[in-house]
């Protein structure tokens, strides 16, 4: 038995490795056929300090993503996956950079921490851990603002 494991660690390492490649292909952007045949997502945790960072579960997964994305000004196409490191039976520990820019133009950059839990080869379970949560609250907030301002005056 304890053959196994490492083994489906590294299995585990693949399916992440070649999900994260699918999301953040350059040029022609994400692969969304390889995307669906990796994950299966169940549930997602979001801790970047904002008022909607929470578990988001099934359906509400994307859009909770989307608005995140969307209010700290991430850049999808700057994340750089740094190391995988396999972590037990099934999951695997991501460590990547991700960055982007303020309401104001101004750059961020921070480490973020993925807890991935894969399930008979498919992403079931993601938990992301920023760096700065703080920031990206304060940078959430003050883009929130700024569009109910444009909103306002539309």
């Amino acid at each position: 038995m304890l053959s196994e494991s490492p083994v489906q660690s590294e299995l585990n390492k693949e399916v992440v490795r070649r999900f994260y490649e699918a999301v953040l292909r350059v040029p022609g952007g994400p692969d969304f056929a390889t995307i669906k045949e990796l994950a299966d997502e169940q549930e997602v945790e979001l801790n970047w300090g904002h008022p909607d960072s929470s578990v988001h579960r099934g359906a509400a997964i994307g859009p909770a993503r989307h608005r995140m994305h969307e209010l700290t000004g991430l850049d999808i196409q700057a994340i750089s996956i740094d190391e995988l490191i396999a972590d037990g039976p099934t999951r695997v520990v991501v460590v990547a950079t991700n960055s982007g820019t303020d309401v104001h133009g101004n750059p961020w950059r921070m480490t973020v921490l993925e807890l991935v839990d894969v399930i008979h080869g498919k992403i079931t379970k993601k938990r992301s851990f920023y760096q700065d949560t703080a920031l990206l609250r304060d940078i959430a907030l003050e883009r929130e603002a700024a569009l109910a301002r444009q909103a306002g005056e539309a």
